[in-house]
């Protein structure tokens, strides 16, 4: 057992008073799983219960958190021997003692009735009411599983301790003492577990209190925790929590708060868990802090906490090739706003500090705004450092690599497939067979931005446009869409694509050829919703793909012929939006389609759309893109109005609309942003080769680059590749991929 050493002081700073109450899942299932362990040693038992000729021993806590007999004895000292004789058999005894340690009841209906016996007899209803149910052959479905049973016994626990009833030992702390179980301690927490398990005499003291080197504080919150598996508080106690985890081995509750801490990040908190991180050395954390506060530079700069940076801590941010920001003034504001903050304490530091700025990434206006600041005015020696640093580029006729820029690596890629471009003598077009992945996010001079594709090879069986893609376990599927501009052209065929081996698989076909649909992965399945055939323009039907059995099977129907839809899963639901429904009006419906059920109709968006993008973000649903019809004039126009929807308030909001059109766009959600790539203008007919990207903090989009060419109809999904693909020099680098045909399909297939 290591304790750590305690954090600089003035490193937490009060990050948010919104007040939290976090429960750790799996923290019944640890304690429970800790106190069979315990018996199955003979640790820490204090009773022995004797049934024929076999003697059980036991923990009186655990039985006294289950039983009313049981608690009645606990409450009366009496738990050294209890004999069951002529009150149960071994059978229904055994399966009461398994169920307060594990939550499960293994009762047939052979010995259900044994088993209620003694559950009545020793008085636990939640065993009596499962053997009710049993004998009766029933199956209610507030039956509660044995994960949750064991939260109900924790529960009782707590009970016994907020009560006083049984509590084997006194723990004192600073002037408070508090009297527990000595169980509860060493299920919940390593440190205690550790002392009364091994031989020390702490194992058994009862007579007089156990003094400790806790704060009150800390063992109040470890005593806590253990009982309920839940921590409550603002911010600044969850850092307090978190540093006592690490001191006495809590591991229960270091594994709630860094879980919290990586994926609830935000402006005002990340720099203070980014020193919390560093001071105890918590690597993975203070990465995922770190390029929060890259990520997110323009509102960390704004909160107080920035203000007091360590200077070389700022300059590594301003430093930073990854710093993501719109343009390379907002990093200059952030360094005056820091120098700002004491300017007679820091002005000695301020030319050390803007030598991390990049001006010749600046626009001629944004200079103009650098030199409006007093501190910039000519002559100086700030403002010659500023001249110096856009006099002083390389020569050479490579701009973009010579040139100082921003760069991102993210950990993840947007891989792209498909879709269909204008021909290079722009008489006709084809269908593509191209698949890129993102390689890297370059800023450069003013709002200059640029995306380095990669190739990671062609799509199987030819090109593939109006497809549907999805991703499982960093696996894309890619699923019917068409070759060509047929009516018979719309394909039923289906891959998948490991991006770790680089290898194309086929799959059983679609019963139905789809094009112009939309594919999600919802509890283990695939949906195919709707979409347009070689038969019909829309289509209701759903079907399911399993992806273990490798077979389709129809599914409860959409409720209306949908295409041109757009679809996608948030917190275990499948949601889609608008469409075409076949009579050429684009709609404005919101629905949440379950498997197995009727569909359940939501609010309406605020705007027609079709041929648009829909995505999860942050527990909401972002819609951007496509086209509306266009009232008193006929036909269709550009959509740019774009919204989020909140499932909570069933609500649609507006947001800041497209500054391009995006009909039948890719989208991808990449490090907490929203991409919407490629599609069209229907007002202009032509192609676009952008990407927009939104960041729901900034309520903006930003041109980020462009496709390696203009493409519509393609899609879009985020995965992980190889490191190896990322080191090659250019995308010619890039081996073509080697395409396996299906053994099990029925008739042979050629890929070029």
């Amino acid at each position: 057992m290591s304790s750590t050493d305690s954090p600089p002081e003035g490193a937490l700073g009060h990050a948010t008073e919104q007040q939290l109450e976090l429960r750790n899942e799996g923290h019944a299932d640890r304690f429970f799983a800790v106190a069979q362990q315990l018996r199955e040693q003979r640790h820490l038992v204090d009773v022995t219960v004797t049934l024929g000729l076999r003697n059980y021993k036991a923990h009186s806590a655990i039985l006294a958190a289950v039983s009313s007999v049981f608690r009645q004895r606990f409450e009366c000292g009496e738990h050294s021997m209890v004999e069951l004789d002529g009150v149960t058999t071994p059978c229904g005894w055994e399966a009461i003692l398994n169920f307060a340690y594990t939550g499960e009841l293994q009762a047939m209906p052979k010995t259900a009735g044994e088993v209620s016996d003694a559950a009545e007899a020793l008085g636990i209803p939640r065993v009596a009411e499962i053997c009710k149910t049993v004998l009766l052959g029933m199956e209610t479905e507030d039956r509660l599983s044995p994960a949750e049973e064991k939260w109900e016994t924790l529960r009782s626990l707590e009970e016994l301790y907020e009560e006083g009833i049984g509590c084997d030992l006194e723990l004192k702390a600073e002037e408070d003492t508090y009297r527990v179980h000595r169980l509860a301690l060493a299920c919940g927490c390593e440190f205690f577990h550790g002392m009364f398990t091994s031989g020390m005499k702490e194992t058994h003291q009862e007579d007089t209190p156990l003094c400790t080197r806790f704060t009150s504080r800390d063992l109040g919150l470890i005593i806590s925790f253990a009982y309920s598996g839940v921590l409550a508080g603002g911010w600044d106690d969850l850092f307090d929590a978190a540093s006592a985890a690490l001191q006495y081995q809590v591991s229960g509750i270091l594994e709630l708060c860094l879980d919290f801490f990586h994926h609830k990040l935000s402006p005002e908190s990340s720099l203070d868990v980014l020193s919390f991180a560093r001071a105890y050395g918590l690597h993975d954390l203070e990465s995922t802090a770190e390029n929060f506060v890259l990520r997110n530079f323009a509102h960390v700069m704004g909160t107080p906490k920035f203000l007091d940076l360590p200077v070389n801590q700022l300059m590594d941010f301003l430093s930073s090739d990854a710093l993501y920001i719109l343009n390379e003034l907002e990093a200059f504001q952030g360094a005056i706003r820091w120098l700002d903050a004491d300017r007679d304490g820091r002005m000695d530091r301020a030319e050390k500090i803007l030598r991390c700025i990049r001006f010749s990434l600046m626009s001629s206006r944004e200079l103009k705004q650098v030199r409006m600041v007093d501190i910039m005015a000519a002559p100086g020696r700030l403002y010659n450092l500023m001249v110096a640093s856009l006099t002083s580029l390389p020569p050479g006729p490579s701009k973009m690599e010579q040139l100082p820029c921003r760069v991102r690596y993210p950990e993840k890629v947007i891989a792209i497939s498909g879709g269909d471009i204008l021909a290079k003598n722009m008489a006709n077009r084809s269908p593509s067979q191209d698949f890129w992945f993102s390689h890297r996010f370059i800023s450069g001079i003013g709002l200059v931005k640029q995306v380095e594709w990669r190739r990671l090879g062609e799509l199987p069986q030819g090109p593939r446009f109006r497809h549907a893609v999805a991703v499982k376990d960093n696996v894309m599927y890619m699923f019917g869409g068409k070759d060509y501009y047929g009516t018979r052209n719309t394909m039923c065929s289906v891959f998948k694509f490991d991006p770790l081996c680089g290898m194309w698989e086929r799959l059983a076909d679609m019963t139905s050829c789809r094009s112009y649909f939309q594919v999600v992965f919802h509890d283990g399945f695939f949906y195919a919703l709707g979409g347009s055939s070689n038969d019909a323009y829309c289509l209701d039907s759903v079907e399911c793909y399993d992806p273990r059995t490798n077979a389709w099977r129809p599914c409860e129907p959409l409720p209306a012929p949908l295409c041109g839809h757009a679809a996608c899963v948030l917190d275990g639901s499948i949601y889609v939006s608008g469409g075409s429904d076949g009579s050429c009006r684009c709609q404005s419906s919101l629905m949440q389609y379950r498997p197995g059920a009727a569909p359940i109709p939501l609010a309406m968006m605020r705007e027609e759309r079709a041929g648009h993008i829909m995505e999860a973000l942050d527990g909401r649903l972002y819609v951007a893109g496509g086209l509306r019809w266009r009232d008193g004039h006929g036909g269709y126009a550009d959509q740019l109005a774009c919204e989020v929807y909140s499932p909570g308030l069933d609500d649609w909001a507006a947001l800041a609309p497209l500054t391009q059109a995006h009909v039948i766009a890719a989208s991808a959600v990449l490090q907490g942003e929203l991409y919407i790539l490629g599609g069209y203008s229907h007002n202009t007919y032509r192609d676009t080769h952008l990407i927009h990207c939104y960041n729901p903090t900034h309520d903006r989009w930003v041109s980020v680059g462009t496709l390696p060419q203009a493409y519509a109809d393609l899609r879009a999904c985020v995965l992980d590749v190889p490191p190896s693909l990322r080191k090659q020099s250019s995308c010619s680098d890039t081996p073509s991929v080697e395409i396996p045909a299906d053994p099990s399909s029925e008739a042979p297939h050629q890929y070029s």
